[in-house]
């Protein structure tokens, strides 16, 4: 399969990708199901559990360490990505990747039907330091606990992931817009947080 036909395919290779798992399967082996993929694809496949749901399992903080530390790897130019002994040891069950399949492949297909190649200027300019870097600023958004914080970086991550995978410069550009967007409002949200917890230990020291 070419880097064409595979990058048009996201959808159906997600659609496809619980097939052949069993019950319980590793990070690690997770990512080396996808080893012959893209990169791109990868970074799509460990944005969605930021993005959709995933029930029993704590989806932001392990797929967003997974992410940032796979991020690492694109500033330095690895051309395989792995994680560590203890991340890649992490499990989740078939049921959630399929579910999570399930939900997000038509989602994606509608995406990949709207993107086709409009520059890939942007990207080049860039380069992949600085694309790993804000890849990675968003994956410690994702594994931040901070209320509804999984959701923007998670939607920055996915379209600077199908702009690179499509030669997309208008989708990288809506990835660098939601990032500065959840930056924004995930220091909103934790200002406001550490606000709150000042005047409440404040006024709680005025009464004594």
């Amino acid at each position: 399969m070419d880097e064409t036909s595979r990058h048009q395919s996201m959808a159906a290779a997600l659609k496809r990708l619980p097939e052949g798992l069993p019950d319980k399967i590793s990070l690690d082996s997770l990512l080396e199901k996808l080893g012959d993929q893209a990169i791109a694809f990868v970074l799509v496949v460990f944005a969605i559990p930021a993005i959709v749901p995933t029930p029993g399992i704590p989806a932001g903080m392990i797929f967003g360490t997974a992410l940032a530390i796979l991020s690492l790897q694109i500033i330095f130019g690895s051309r395989r990505l792995v994680l560590p002994g203890f991340l890649g040891r992490l499990s989740v069950s078939r049921t959630i990747i399929q579910m999570t399949a399930d939900k997000a492949a038509p989602r994606l297909a509608k995406l990949e039907a709207l993107l086709r190649p409009r520059g890939h200027v942007l990207a080049k300019y860039l380069g992949h330091v600085s694309i790993g870097i804000v890849i990675f600023l968003m994956a410690v958004l994702i594994a931040l606990p901070i209320p509804f914080g999984n959701m923007l970086p998670g939607l920055a991550v996915l379209a600077i992931a199908l702009g690179l995978a499509q030669r997309d410069d208008l989708a990288v550009l809506t990835g660098l817009v939601l990032a500065i967007l959840s930056v924004l409002t995930s220091g909103a949200i934790i200002y406001g947080g550490w606000s709150l917890i000042s005047a409440w230990f404040g006024l709680g020291q005025a009464t004594v």
